[in-house]
């Protein structure tokens, strides 16, 4: 069930992406095309520049209007497995034959009464046109129906099935409807109280991504309220808003639906960025330079556009209890500004950006746009009051508080291509186990979201390495938070999944240097049974041409045997690397080695490990060939690729690092 509403939260993003852009166009005509707006702004009329406005006010409105078959593609679109522009299709075919359907019933028995289904029937739609797509995309059907089999069956049976929906909706909507507005009216009836709940449990549920089946209710039903503007009854708060912001007789206050929306401002552009600001006053000040900008970037990305995950993640994984207290704040902050009649609509979010373009654009008079300064201010020191209180009391661990995993190290020994997005997109697969761990991947606005068929294979070193936050492990899969990202990653790995380009796993791709300047030879030419039998393990051996060692690969010391001939290393992926200096040296009792590193050391290919004496090592008789050892490799990473790197390196005699 969970994974069922994790995917409809998805599905959602999509249609729901596009309310920015439409609310841009019509929240800044609308505010700048009215008489009120002309009037107090003599420059505004222009001929012109009033038909341009005027223009973008019903390209925006064209959005709104269409909302439900726009839902209705883009669930059909987001809940498709592959062959998603067929899906889309039929999608809007099917809603269109829906509510044809339904017209066609109530001029026929009951011509005097209206149907609006809205986003329920949207949803229903969609759903049902991505179920048929999935599971009939690939019929074949008898010879002489063959054209219309596969894809091309899909718009066909869902126009069919639309039908029988459509009839359906037409018997049980008009009860439903009316159930609804009475739990709008319980709703509004609960004043203050069910505002600071809805803001409460909408947070709470935010943490496992949740939310986006939750306020689609509230905005785009009569959940959210059902009012009359321009003559026509419309309902959902959202709805609501945006009917009224295009309409330009309407003057007062904007509908108290706002308050689905209202509360979020002074958290997002105030309480949130609060909280980054104690987070980072919090670090070590030697860490402040390196993790700083996580905080930083984070508190202005929920203050510009109101996404908020950055930040929100920071905390969430290290102590879920402070999460819980933040969604408490959030409740009240949507608690007090309905009490403070702020009756803000959005788009998308509570940021700057709608603040100012549905706040301070539409006037005091419908909005009142100050209070949220006044309460934005109290809720900036709230948020870094508490925050920093509790990072401080409780020893919360957030990132930059303590030593984390080395970064650059884990990223090295991915692959290398040229292409960033598909380098790090590799990476992500491997470190969610493989293709064969894979189930499906998709993306919400800041989510990589994945169902995985065994958690325990899903390396989270990596997603933090790559920027994000924090990974959480939800039913049967991961969402990783990476801000806008998420997306672009969703659909790079579906190309390579979809082309059966990836061959390695995190644990079976590293890029591997030579430790020692000379000739690379094949492990099978080593005069060395147990080595060119590989019964210690598959590799490689250079043949030296000085004696100074240097680390292979990026990892740690694990071990270093008395004799000193041989060191132990493991990468930061877990595979086990094993330096063995010469052959049958361990007789010699570690006299021609000297060592520069220990036990626990971090390593890379420019750490000089260990030097050996060539010339003592000839008097002794003992071949000096160098042997790079994969000593735990797996069956299914037979096919480790190396890759052998020049190092152009003037090393110290003394010291473990070398300059390049």
């Amino acid at each position: 069930m969970f994974k069922k509403f994790s995917q409809l939260g998805q599905a959602f993003m999509l249609p729901i992406a596009i309310l920015p852009v439409a609310g841009l166009l019509l929240g800044i005509g609308g505010a700048l095309s009215n008489d009120a707006a002309v009037k107090a702004y003599p420059w505004l009329n222009q001929a012109w520049l009033q038909t341009c406005l005027k223009v973008m006010s019903f390209a925006g409105n064209a959005v709104f209007a269409n909302l439900a078959l726009i839902f209705a593609i883009g669930l059909a679109v987001g809940l498709a497995t592959s062959d998603k522009g067929t899906a889309g299709l039929a999608g809007g075919v099917a809603y269109m034959v829906y509510t044809a359907t339904i017209s066609g019933l109530l001029q026929l028995f009951s011509p005097k009464n209206t149907i609006d289904t809205g986003v329920v029937g949207s949803i229903v739609i969609g759903m049902l046109v991505a179920y048929l797509h999935n599971k009939y995309r690939k019929i074949e059907l008898p010879q002489f129906l063959g054209f219309f089999g596969g894809s091309r069956f899909i718009p066909i049976i869902s126009s069919i099935c639309a039908i029988f929906i459509g009839a359906v909706f037409f018997l049980i909507w008009p009860p439903i409807q009316g159930w609804l507005t009475i739990a709008g009216k319980a709703i509004a009836g609960m004043g203050s109280l069910g505002t600071f709940l809805y803001g409460f449990l909408l947070r709470l549920t935010g943490a496992v991504g949740l939310h986006h089946t939750i306020y689609p209710m509230f905005w785009y039903t009569a959940l959210g309220g059902t009012a009359t503007v321009a003559g026509k009854t419309v309902v959902g708060a959202q709805n609501i808003f945006f009917a009224q912001l295009a309409d330009p007789n309407f003057h007062g206050l904007f509908t108290y639906g706002t308050r689905f929306f209202a509360g979020r401002f002074a958290t997002m552009m105030f309480g949130l960025p609060g909280a980054a600001a104690a987070m980072y006053l919090c670090l070590p000040k030697k860490n402040r330079k390196k993790d700083g900008g996580l905080y930083l970037s984070g508190g202005l990305t929920s203050f510009l556009t109101g996404i908020t995950e950055p930040i929100e993640y920071t905390f969430l994984f290290v102590a879920p209890w402070l999460y819980v207290i933040h969604a408490f704040l959030d409740g009240l902050s949507f608690y007090f500004a309905d009490i403070m009649n702020i009756r803000i609509g959005n788009s998308f979010s509570g940021g700057f950006i709608d603040y100012l373009l549905f706040g301070v654009l539409q006037g005091k008079d419908k909005t009142n746009w100050p209070n949220v300064l006044l309460l934005g201010v109290v809720w900036f020191f709230l948020y870094f009051a508490v925050f920093t209180f509790c990072i401080k009391k409780f020893h919360v661990a957030i990132p930059g508080m303590q030593d984390e995993v080395d970064a650059d190290a884990i990223l090295a020994e991915g692959p290398k291509t040229g292409n960033k997005l598909h380098d790090e997109s590799v990476q992500i697969i491997s470190a969610l186990g493989g293709t064969k761990n894979i189930g499906t991947v998709s993306a919400c606005a800041t989510r990589l979201r994945v169902s995985v068929k065994d958690k325990t294979k899903v390396d989270d070193k990596v997603f933090k390495a790559l920027g994000a936050p924090g990974v959480l492990k939800v039913a049967d899969g991961i969402q990783a938070i990476f801000g806008g990202k998420a997306d672009l990653y969703s659909q790079e790995i579906n190309e390579i999944l979809a082309s059966n380009s990836f061959v390695t796993s995190a644990k079976s791709y590293i890029e591997v240097f030579a430790p020692v300047e000379g000739k690379i030879i094949e492990l099978e030419k080593v005069p060395d049974e147990v080595f060119s039998k590989k019964l210690m393990g598959d590799g490689y051996a250079v043949e030296p041409e000085n004696g100074k060692v240097y680390s292979p690969i990026n990892g740690k010391v694990s071990s270093i045997f008395k004799t000193k001939h041989a060191i132990g290393l493991t990468t930061n992926t877990g595979l086990e690397v094993l330096i063995h200096m010469g052959l049958d040296t361990v007789e010699l009792k570690g006299k021609p080695f000297k060592v520069y590193v220990k036990e626990g050391d971090n390593v890379t290919p420019q750490t000089l490990l260990a030097k050996m004496d060539l010339e003592e090592l000839k008097v002794a008789g003992k071949n000096p060939t160098v042997l790079v050892i994969f000593t735990n490799l797996k069956e299914s990473n037979k096919n480790l690729k190396v890759h052998f790197i020049n190092q152009i390196v003037q090393p110290q005699d003394e010291i473990g690092q070398i300059e390049k």
